[in-house]
């Protein structure tokens, strides 16, 4: 009766009156086997493992041929912590009882839990061959051929789960991320089937994020803002549309709700470094840099570790580790083509890369280096750890708050010497960070107010450019005149847009071709083109098209426009090798000061870097007027280029190292 009882009450989920009732039972027929196994997962249930486990080998002791007590046996061992005893009992189970979906599930559960992966997988395709739409066990497959580097059999499992449940919202994020070319219409899938809660804004923060991926970032704005209603909660989602409003240049706005998440969530460090980001390339004056400063300090100290220990090397050469998430086709990575080899015919060097995917440029990165280690699988500490163990001289940051930076490695000092450069124009914020490089003309005098760290000089550019490879030839200049601007669209604000209408009406006859991601799609033009204060006939919109043809394209431009306060960096470089002279408006930021570097190391910046904005329209109308001179300049500016520091590698290694070596 009691056992019956203890029965009942397990059926209704009341464990407490279950335990009573089977403890009498066992107390009342202590060789009742089934009350002893009962009482087990009662036991489970109550999270009194020890105990649960007691009572299952209480129950084989009475009756060893009890299948279901040698699975609970292994549900209890596995709570233990004791994974590879668990297994063991399982498939002991599952030899009994190889029909039980249940078992097999747990068994792979165990054997995944004892590193035992290829194993589990067998066990979750056995019980799918049993049971086809059983989705958990999909799933779980789904997440362990993930993790054996099979993305095609990771993608299948998912597929199949959301074939027998199209509402599988976890399946769907997850899909999404090994199959992206698939990601959006699963994703629109699962919502379609009424996904609610966090399930639903957990699939629109994956379509936010797969459509900036793609530029469409009024659609991802639009996605974020309904996972915002539907989770108010979700920091994850008020990120994602800090970054969609930057995207599209509406920066008052993504400040804004950058500084209402950061006051939500003060340790968000992603938060609190996109901000960061953001204030950096807002800089309008000297007087701003104090608070850019402060509140770069301040993310040093949340961002503060204990030191990893260090080892001692035997005196070698100088060992350079960089640590970067973009050595890939991105900026940095383009860059490092040209600096990279030389630097490492020179020293040993080791580089850390953060990125998961690979790309045919990381591949050639790859093999200029003594070796590249990934750590985008490790936490902080794992990759410290690895660092100080390489026993690496001088650690270089090339991330600093951009994306995937792993600032909190810095933060547990691996090396002796540590500096930022390249990739983000501002302060990391970490006194562990012991200088951070650029030139003369990136960081004039009195720079140092808007830094933590140490300002370090190199006598010419802050960086050295590798002519892209097959390079189409200089065309001659067009008899039409063209204005042209190939920077990303997040730079281009309202007061950039309503300068270069200025310029424009000024120039007469002109036109200006802005090519840039996102273009390719309509509503990112026609929210361009609403922006846009002058006549929109004027203006010519493409996206960004393969590098050849990016290259091409300034071909079809007389004179490039650089915006501001964010001015542009690899574009420049590009148009200045592609004989286009670019027109730039330094200002006090850093970030606004890499056209008056590129220009200064050309002896360019006489002619072509303004004071103001009205200098500004006024160069740029009269450089236009002058065709012949714009001829001249186009014929031999990639000339000048080559022979220039900009181009010297090996020369721009020597100077980098003399500021490297301790």
């Amino acid at each position: 009766m009691a056992a019956n009882l203890g029965v009942l009450w397990m059926g209704r989920g009341d464990w407490p009156r279950a335990h009573e009732a089977l403890r009498d039972a066992v107390r009342l027929q202590p060789r009742l086997a089934g009350a002893h196994n009962n009482l087990g997962n009662v036991l489970l249930a109550l999270q009194r493992p020890g105990e649960a486990l007691l009572a299952f080998e209480t129950a084989l002791s009475i009756q060893p041929t009890l299948v279901l007590a040698h699975g609970n046996r292994g549900r209890a061992l596995l709570a233990l912590g004791q994974p590879e005893a668990a297994a063991g009992a399982l498939l002991q189970a599952v030899d009994a009882c190889p029909s039980d979906v249940t078992l097999r599930l747990n068994a792979a559960t165990a054997l995944r839990a004892a590193g035992r992966t290829a194993d589990a997988v067998l066990q979750l395709r056995a019980a799918l061959a049993l049971a086809p739409a059983h989705v958990d066990a999909g799933f779980v497959l789904g997440e362990l051929l993930q993790a054996q580097g099979d993305a095609a059999g990771a993608a299948e499992a998912w597929s199949q789960v959301l074939v027998h449940d199209p509402g599988h919202a976890a399946a769907a994020c997850n899909l999404c991320q090994v199959a992206p070319e698939r990601g959006e219409a699963v994703l629109r899938g699962v919502l379609a089937a009424g996904a609610t809660g966090e399930s639903r804004a957990a699939v629109l923060i994956n379509l936010g994020r797969l459509l900036l991926q793609q530029d469409r970032v009024h659609e991802a704005e639009r996605a974020y803002r309904e996972a915002t209603q539907v989770a108010p909660a979700s920091l994850q989602a008020d990120s994602g549309l800090a970054q969609a409003l930057r995207r599209q240049g509406r920066l008052d706005e993504a400040q804004a709700s950058l500084s209402a998440l950061i006051e939500r969530a003060p340790q968000l460090l992603t938060a609190r470094s996109d901000h960061l980001l953001l204030q950096a390339y807002r800089q309008r004056s000297a007087d701003q840099a104090g608070g850019l400063r402060a509140e770069a300090a301040a993310f040093g100290a949340c961002v503060q570790a204990p030191p990893v220990q260090r080892g001692a090397r035997p005196p070698a050469g100088l060992r350079v580790g960089l640590v970067s998430a973009d050595l890939r086709w991105h900026p940095v990575g383009r860059l490092a083509l040209a600096w990279l080899p030389a630097l490492a015919s020179r020293c040993e060097l080791f580089v850390y890369a953060n990125q998961r995917a690979a790309d045919a440029l990381t591949n050639e990165l790859r093999g200029k280096s003594a070796r590249w280690c990934d750590i985008s699988g490790l936490d902080d500490d794992a990759a410290a750890a690895q660092i100080a163990t390489d026993g690496i001289d001088v650690l270089v940051d090339l991330n600093g708050h951009t994306g995937g930076n792993r600032l909190g490695v810095l933060a547990r000092r691996p090396a002796a010497r540590q500096l930022s450069w390249l990739g983000y124009a501002g302060s990391t914020g970490l006194a562990e960070v012991d200088g951070f490089i650029g030139d003369r003309w990136l960081l004039p005098p009195g720079a140092e107010a808007g830094f933590v760290e140490p300002l370090l000089r190199l006598p010419n550019c802050f960086t050295v450019y590798a002519p892209p490879s097959g390079a189409p030839e200089v065309p001659p200049l067009g008899r039409e005149p063209w204005f042209g601007s190939f920077n990303g669209l997040h730079k281009l604000s309202d007061e950039v847009l309503a300068l270069w209408a200025r310029v424009l009406a000024a120039t007469p006859g002109s036109r200006l071709l802005i090519k840039a991601p996102g273009l390719q799609h309509a509503a990112e033009r026609e929210a361009l083109q609403r922006r846009w204060p002058g006549d929109a006939a004027l203006l010519a919109l493409e996206g960004p098209g393969p590098v050849h043809d990016y290259l091409r394209a300034f071909g079809r431009v007389d004179i490039a426009l650089d915006p501001f306060p964010y001015s542009g960096g690899m574009t420049t470089l590009d148009a200045l090798w592609m004989g286009v002279p670019v027109l730039t408006l330094p200002g006090a930021a850093p970030i606004s000061r890499q056209g008056l570097s590129f220009l200064q190391t050309l002896g360019l910046a006489e002619g072509w870097v303004a004071s103001d904005a009205d200098d500004y329209v006024g160069r740029a109308a009269a450089s236009m007027s002058d065709r012949a001179g714009l001829a001249t300049l186009r014929g031999g500016l990639r000339e000048r280029m080559a022979v220039s520091p900009l181009c010297d590698a090996g020369r721009f290694a020597t100077e980098m190292l003399a500021l490297l070596r301790p």
